[in-house]
């Protein structure tokens, strides 16, 4: 035997392919957070901190191929830990270390500060959240330990399929979070991946039928975890968004409201934009409109065309017969993280951002095509309306188009629409203005009460149909279930209705008397309904918040009350309204305090910073969002072909042997497919041997190619010279008669993973073919 016998076992051989392809299977699987985290460059960060850690351990293994195995996998282990940190520090820490690599106290600190972030990040947004530095931090190191721990079980292990277990753990995360939505080629893509590691584990790839049993019996186990359990379980979260979630499930895709409640708890209010406006008393600012009620909640609009920031209005349903002021507005963002852009009521142009947006004309709203925007200043002009009692009086409600702002879910529970006829038939008017005037006043003149804790103590915390009857019932509840209650109530009584979300209009500013602060406490929702010809209206049925239109004041006459008319003009006194109407588009006055309708936002609102958005006081561009299409196109595109490698290679190589005409290429791909295909490849053993160790369930005609392959070789070890016409023609059939010999299974596994490619045998021992040889292979 040569000295190859004695050589270290053929899997310590095969490590550095084993060690990509798990690399390879952790990318895989590190594409499910998708569903979990919507913008920033989560993935390829974590990705090169994993690289680190088994590039490293892969050539700490190679460097130790001769000690004994515990030693190296301890050494192998330790050197991973070493290259993640230093991957670690390079990335979040390099301004506190020695060289921007070597860690100090400093950078350990800032870890610890990184890990606080990014838990409280976690703690305060919900799903998809945006990956900010703390949570790409948290997910580096997480990814870069279970990479590590996959990596360490195929190349050290004897039983290469326990690695499905790490895998397992890291799908399990998107699987808890967001039940049923793991992408399904995060799931094909994995299993494709761990399917690449048993095959190039020696074991697995020489093991025959069993050992391909026992990986797709594993395989199965994955696409049956990630596929079927997931709809099954139950969530974990409370609601259909993390706690804290609020309105952060408005700003990153799923529902503006939800767990709006524990928002609302929030006890300390954080800034979250700054606006200057030649508007008398500030602004509402609205993020989204909602309108669909399902069974669990009202779903937010969020059709709508892609466009370049510039002229997007004016809106199409303004009525030219309403009267209306221009009104710019400069809005700069500090605080907030959102998808939908703060913006006045019927804008008319924004300037300041990049990118593309999506603008929704029924609204009118924009918002980021893709991820979400978090500072920055834009300009908006605008229009403010100004509907007279009169107008709203005379106005139908029968315009097209609008159904779905009519639409009553299935089975709604009779109460809410008794209790908004009983409230109309009570109205002083038979008009739709009438009736919406008695329905506002029904919640703030009647014995409802704002609460908070209310509906959370009683069990209806939320905004779907059901839990509107409830509060009807119980009368007591926060600007969600006052917005959502007489939306519905509207909409049995034949009016368009909606529920719009967004912001106060602030407290001025007393350093700045143009400017108004926005903060969490002025997060709000309020409903707006549809008159013909002058379009969408504010209403505020929430008791002691908000700001009540004049046209909507207790003072508005009665259909049959004659105004008083000014001697002097002629023109009728205009009433005065109930109360001040703080921060009101027609009323200079200041917003007036009550209970806090305190939203966070769950990741809408960063906290911290009271100031410009970088701090220096100098505005920003907003940008529409991170697109992550392309990014997530290039990984994709990246993942397949890193798939596709090792096949279109072992093709290439295959190709250009058979082109050869030196019988040694010709021979050398038989013997490579053999190897590929788990049959015998000894370079010990002789063409002869291995001929007829091929061959002994061959077709007559098949050997005797076979034989013409190998008399050519045996020709060219004596004499030399090319290989005959004839038997060129031959290597093709014998290639195709090897792949006949095994299953299918065989072949498939043969061509995506090609073990020929790993043999570390130097090329002259492996295809050595001299006159020596040939002679033992003519006597044999």
């Amino acid at each position: 035997m040569s000295e190859r016998a004695t050589s270290p076992i053929p899997q310590r051989r095969s490590t550095l392919g084993l060690s990509a392809a798990a690399l390879l299977a952790v990318a895989a699987a590190l594409t499910g957070f998708g569903v979990l985290l919507d913008e920033g460059l989560w993935g390829p960060t974590a990705l090169v901190v994993a690289t680190a850690a088994i590039a490293t351990a892969a050539l700490v293994r190679v460097a130790m191929r001769r000690a004994r195995r515990l030693f190296s996998v301890v050494a192998a282990l330790g050197a991973a830990g070493i290259a993640a940190l230093l991957a670690l520090t390079l990335l979040f820490a390099a301004d506190t270390a020695l060289l921007g690599l070597v860690p100090t106290p400093d950078t350990l600190q800032r870890f610890v500060e990184l890990i606080r972030a990014g838990e409280l990040s976690i703690a305060e947004q919900s799903i998809p959240a945006v990956a900010d530095e703390g949570i790409r931090f948290l997910l580096a190191s997480g990814v870069a330990a279970f990479a590590v721990l996959v990596d360490t079980v195929a190349t050290a292990s004897r039983r290469p399929a326990a690695a499905a277990i790490p895998l397992l753990g890291m799908l399990a995360v998107p699987v808890i979070l967001a039940p049923g939505a793991l992408p399904l080629l995060t799931v094909l893509a994995t299993t494709a991946a761990f399917l690449l590691l048993l095959a190039l584990h020696r074991p697995a790839a020489s093991g025959g039928a069993p050992a391909f049993g026992r990986a797709v019996a594993v395989a199965a186990s994955v696409l049956v975890a990630a596929l079927i359990v997931p709809p099954l379980l139950p969530s974990v979260v409370a609601g259909a968004a993390l706690p804290g979630g609020g309105v952060a499930g408005l700003v990153t895709g799923i529902n503006p409201v939800l767990e709006l409640g524990d928002d609302l708890r929030r006890t300390t209010p954080v800034t979250a934009l700054r606006y200057s406006t030649d508007a008398d008393g500030g602004l509402y600012l609205t993020l989204s409109h909602l309108a669909e009620f399902t069974d669990d909640a009202v779903q937010p609009v969020v059709a709508g065309e892609q466009v370049q920031p510039g002229t997007i209005g004016p809106p199409g349903w303004l009525g030219a017969a309403v009267e209306t002021t221009s009104v710019s507005t400069r809005i700069q963002l500090e605080n907030v993280r959102t998808r939908w852009l703060p913006l006045p009521s019927a804008p008319e142009s924004v300037s300041g951002l990049a990118g593309e947006w999506r603008v929704n004309e029924a609204g009118v709203t924009l918002s980021t095509v893709e991820g979400s925007v978090r500072e920055g200043a834009y300009e908006v002009e605008s229009l403010v309306a100004q509907p007279t009692p009169e107008q709203l009086r005379g106005a139908l409600v029968a315009a097209p188009r609008l159904e779905p702002y009519r639409a009553l879910p299935e089975g709604i529970d009779p109460i809410i629409a008794l209790t908004a006829q009983q409230v109309a038939d009570a109205a002083p008017g038979d008009s739709a203005y009438d009736d919406a005037l008695a329905l506002q006043r029904y919640f703030t003149q009647g014995d409802f009460v704002y609460s908070e804790s209310a509906p959370v103590e009683l069990g209806y915390d939320g905004t779907s149909a059901d839990i509107v009857a409830v509060f009807l019932e119980a009368r007591a509840g926060y600007c969600v279930h006052y917005a959502s209650a007489m939306t519905l109530m509207a909409r049995t009584l034949g009016i368009p209705a909606r529920i719009a979300v967004g912001f106060l209009p602030g407290v001025r500013n007393p350093d700045v008397p143009s400017e108004y602060i926005v903060s969490t406490d002025d997060l709000h929702a309020w409903p707006e309904l549809h008159f013909d010809g002058l379009g969408w209206v504010r209403f505020e049925p929430t008791p002691s918040r908000g700001a009540v239109p004049g046209y909507a004041s207790a003072d508005v006459p009665a259909p049959d009350e004659v105004p008083e008319i000014d001697p002097e003009t002629g023109e009728p006194i205009d009433a005065e309204p109930e109360a001040p109407a703080p921060g009101t588009e027609t009323d200079p006055v200041d917003r007036v305090t009550g209970p806090t309708d305190a939203p966070d936002a769950g990741g809408l609102i960063d906290g911290g910073n009271d100031g410009s958005a970088d701090g220096s006081g100098a505005p920003g561009v907003l940008d529409g969002g991170t697109d992550a299409r392309a990014l997530a196109a290039a990984l994709t595109a990246l993942l397949i072909a890193l798939v596709l490698a090792p096949a279109v290679w072992r093709a290439l190589r295959r190709a250009a042997r058979l082109r050869s005409p030196d019988p040694l290429d010709q021979w050398r791909e038989a013997r490579d497919t053999a190897r590929d295909l788990g049959l015998p490849a000894d370079p010990e053993q002789t063409p002869r041997q291995l001929a007829e160790s091929w061959s002994s369930e061959w077709l007559p005609d098949e050997v005797a190619q076979l034989d013409t392959v190998r008399h050519a070789l045996e020709q060219r070890a004596f004499a030399g010279g090319a290989l005959p016409a004839a038997a060129i023609a031959d290597t093709a059939d014998v290639l195709r008669a090897l792949r006949g010999s095994v299953p299918w299974w065989a072949r498939a596994v043969a061509r995506i993973a090609p073990v020929s490619l790993l043999d570390r045998t130097p090329r002259d021992e492996r295809f050595a073919v001299d006159s020596a040889s040939m002679a033992g292979s003519v006597d044999n």
